[in-house]
């Protein structure tokens, strides 16, 4: 077994109306040197109408050159939990998506030419295919990626779907965020609706140049989503690299 090197942790905080309503901690390790796969690994924490805490863990593993390996997601609420797996296989091109809660287990699959990404339920691995095929700096880029809807039963497959980044500025730009001045690439997220029409719900993000990993994004005017801090351990870690 490959010895797992940790590259990046780092924490976020959702905003409603300013207001916190769900932290996520993540860390992003290596195993077997520079050309070995990487695990980006999530833990989202939100409370509940309930009172009751929502806990979701994702580990999300990619090769060297960002083509997916697997994608677990484990959901947590009190007595509930339930678990996803989207296993890709690169020789066959075949998805295996696993579904379990309460002891069984669903399996579905199906082979897909593209290289499809995980819409997984974090915002650490949001920008993640970024890294496999970069923003084209003149036009939208197109994403394939994978959704599922299920969350505490199986109810249905999981779909194929594109998404859209536009490059907002060809040069980074600078952001500030808990006073600290930060150089972040500046794009949107345009979704693609039921008849293939691409809509821009005004979804705007600010990415690092560690991964693409995002410090902020908006969503509309009323979510915010912001890195609280980000240490890289390659080089001297600082609060902001």
């Amino acid at each position: 077994m490959s010895v797992k090197e940790k590259i990046l942790e780092g924490k976020y905080n959702y905003f409603s109306g300013g207001t916190i309503y769900t932290e996520e901690n993540f860390r992003v390790e290596r195993a077997g040197g520079r050309k070995g796969n990487l695990t980006f690994y999530s833990e989202v924490l939100s409370r509940v109408k309930t009172g009751e805490f929502l806990k979701i863990y994702v580990e999300y593993e990619v090769t060297s050159s960002f083509d997916p390996v697997n994608v677990s997601v484990v959901r947590q609420l009190g007595p509930k939990e339930s678990r996803e797996d989207f296993q890709y296989d690169q020789k066959s091109k075949a998805i295996t998506y696993i579904f379990e809660t309460e002891g069984k287990k669903k399996f579905f699959e199906k082979i897909i030419n593209a290289l499809p990404h995980v819409a997984a339920p974090c915002f650490l691995t949001t920008m993640i295919m970024v890294n496999q095929k970069k923003i084209d700096p003149v036009q939208r880029t197109p994403y394939t990626v994978l959704t599922s809807k299920n969350i505490w039963n199986y109810d249905s497959q999981f779909t194929e779907g594109e998404v859209y980044i536009e490059l907002q500025d060809l040069e980074p730009q600078t952001i500030i965020i808990d006073d600290n001045k930060l150089k972040a690439t500046h794009c949107k997220i345009l979704q693609v609706d039921e008849n293939g029409t691409i809509k821009d719900l005004d979804h705007t993000v600010y990415l690092s140049r560690h991964f693409y990993i995002p410090y902020l994004a908006k969503f509309g005017d009323d979510i915010k989503i912001e890195v609280e801090f980000l240490k890289h351990y390659e080089t001297r870690a600082e609060k902001f690299t």
